[in-house]
């Protein structure tokens, strides 16, 4: 083996070793990706779960108002 060989075969592993990390970052991408999305969602959920516990407290004070 000759260095001209030598030398592909480190650029060609080189080149490897950075499209498996790329695909890596890929993974790492799509993860955060929908880990934002689940969160939205999770903040939605919850937003729709105060205002209903906010329409149940109003609710209470009128009839307070209403039984006073």
């Amino acid at each position: 083996m000759n260095i001209s060989e030598t030398v592909d075969n480190v650029i060609q592993y080189i080149i490897r070793m950075i499209e498996k990390a790329k695909g890596y970052i890929d993974q790492v991408i799509d993860f955060f990706n929908m880990l934002k999305d689940n969160i939205e969602a999770l903040l939605e959920y919850i937003d729709e779960k105060i205002e209903h516990i906010q329409s149940i407290i109003s609710e209470l004070k009128y009839h307070e108002e209403m039984a006073a």
